[in-house]
């Protein structure tokens, strides 16, 4: 044996699953063996675990620490990993939390073991690819198979990439679909859109072949221009003192609309639900730092770069709130970007200038959330996504409904609940929502409530009981009824839609 593989460190493996009879712990631990056999370190609770072990703790560490979980998915597993229970309920609880910070993670292996001819999966990992152990099936091929992937050693490896034998050829392939006509490849793919329709058509059937190498190249040459683009458009404000309140929001508009073909090409990404192209929060830096901008002399159209993440953001959670990703939403909300001053970064959700008071519309919310909900209007395009402006604007209501959850449960998660008791205290999100019409407000109520289990998890992630949840509800949609009294003084009555979430949700923990 090498040096090299003497001194290689092992993978290790945690082993989540259902005590469901005598039997089946005996079949896990089979399992652990042969696991350990060849050469993988495996953490089983039958190995760990003694009288007076902290369970949760051995949980929480397993998972954090593990490279690889093994989801032993019996039906019994299944149903406690969907409806919370048990200590199932509370890996599976751990799992997504897991899966909302990193979206891509290959993490988390189903293995099935059931008897029913479709195998069923925890919804937290329905779109893996699972390895079937089951009774009836091919063992030894499928133990096989899951030691190979957790070695990383796969039994079909890809080719080495050889050289282009066409490389400085003059010769044009045309593409095939909505590109035809608009752009060609010579050598390396070259794409020129002007346009965000066109832009999100072709990313939609680029996502549709799933063409990974295609995706970068739109990416690569959508954005190209608009730095450019955007700093020649900043000149028309050089040397100008003010600007009217009333102008702000066509000014924005016109910033927005130069980096709308990237924006619309994340959202054909995101409307895909295709893991490979639905996360795009490493856009957010191209919105956030123009090559070459100049942040000089009004800080109204200095800031506008902030204006451009404030946008983006809304679409992004609109769109995930329309095809039911509410967990991808939540994380792009809680990505953390680097913007001037501000070194160690700041968080999305928790930045005034990202989320409803930009400097761009003069830090009103009121303007700044009449410009998002006016987009559908403005930009024909977003109908390809939502279909009508309404719809646009339920989706987009769904989604600030989302944030201001999200606020609570970050509140709560700090240690900050007793604020909540303070008459004073402000909202970081605002709910805006409610000075649209009774029929728009109750369609993204109904939009936001549809997936339950991604509702409680906005909480759960953060480790947040659905109990303490529970009890600062009220407290908290006073202060949202309090701050829409206050701002729609003379349009709003009644209660926000979403007073009623603990009641709909229904959580299942005691």
């Amino acid at each position: 044996m090498s040096e090299e593989a003497k001194n290689e460190k092992p993978p290790v493996v945690f082993i989540s699953y259902s005590h469901d009879s005598e039997e089946h712990c005996q079949w896990v631990l089979a399992l652990a063996t042969k696991l350990r056999d060849c050469g993988v370190d495996v953490l089983l609770d039958q190995w760990e675990l003694g009288p007076g072990d902290d369970v949760p703790k051995f949980m929480e560490k397993a998972v954090a620490e593990s490279d690889r979980m093994l989801m032993i998915c019996t039906e019994q597993y299944v149903r406690k990993a969907d409806e919370g229970k048990g200590g199932v309920g509370y890996e599976a609880m751990i799992v997504t939390g897991e899966l909302v910070k990193n979206l891509g993670t290959n993490k988390f292996i189903p293995v099935i073991r059931q008897s029913a001819e479709e195998p069923a999966v925890p919804k937290s990992v329905s779109t893996r690819l699972y390895v079937n152990l089951s009774d009836g099936q091919k063992f030894e091929e499928g133990a096989e198979k899951l030691v190979r992937e957790i070695q990383n050693t796969p039994k079909l490896r890809k080719p080495p990439l050889g050289k282009n034998p066409y490389a400085g050829s003059t010769k044009e392939i045309s593409m095939a679909g909505s590109m035809a006509g608009k752009s060609t490849m010579t050598g390396v793919l070259e794409v020129k859109i002007e346009d965000a329709e066109s832009a999100f058509l072709t990313a939609r059937e680029i996502v549709r072949s799933e063409d990974f190498i295609r995706w970068r190249e739109l990416v690569r040459s959508v954005k190209e221009p608009l730095s450019g683009r955007l700093n020649e458009w900043r000149k028309k404000y050089d040397g100008a003192q003010s600007m009217e309140i009333r102008a702000l929001p066509g000014m924005v508009l016109e910033a927005a609309t130069i980096y709308s073909p990237l924006m619309a090409v994340a959202l054909a990404g995101v409307e895909s639900g295709h893991e490979k192209f639905s996360k795009q929060t490493a856009l957010l830096d191209e919105f956030l730092r123009p090559r070459d901008w100049n942040a000089a002399g009004l800080t109204v159209v200095g800031s506008i770069p902030d204006a451009l993440v404030f946008t983006y953001q809304a679409l992004h959670g609109a769109t995930c709130m329309e095809v039911d990703e509410l967990g991808l939403a939540v994380a792009l909300s809680r990505s953390r970007v680097a913007r001037a001053h501000h070194y160690d970064g700041v968080i999305i959700h928790e930045d005034h200038q990202f989320i409803g008071w930009p400097e761009s519309f003069d830090h009103r919310c009121t303007m700044a959330w009449d410009y998002l909900t006016s987009l559908g209007d403005k930009w024909p395009w977003l109908r390809l996504v939502f279909g009508t402006s309404e719809d646009y604007r339920a989706s987009l209501s769904a989604y600030y409904m989302a944030l201001s959850i999200q606020e609570l449960a970050v509140m709560l998660a700090s240690g900050r609940g007793e604020a909540l008791k303070n008459a004073e205290l402000r909202l970081d999100i605002p709910v805006a929502w409610v000075g649209l019409t009774l029929e728009i407000r109750q369609k993204a109520y109904r939009q936001l409530v549809r997936s339950a289990e991604q509702v409680r998890n906005i909480w759960r992630s953060l480790g947040v009981s659905d109990k303490a949840m529970a009890a600062a509800w009220p407290a908290w949609t006073n202060h949202a009824i309090n701050w829409a009294a206050n701002v729609f003084q003379h349009g709003f009555y009644g209660k926000p839609e979403y007073c009623v979430l603990f009641e709909d949700v229904r959580p299942q923990e005691d």
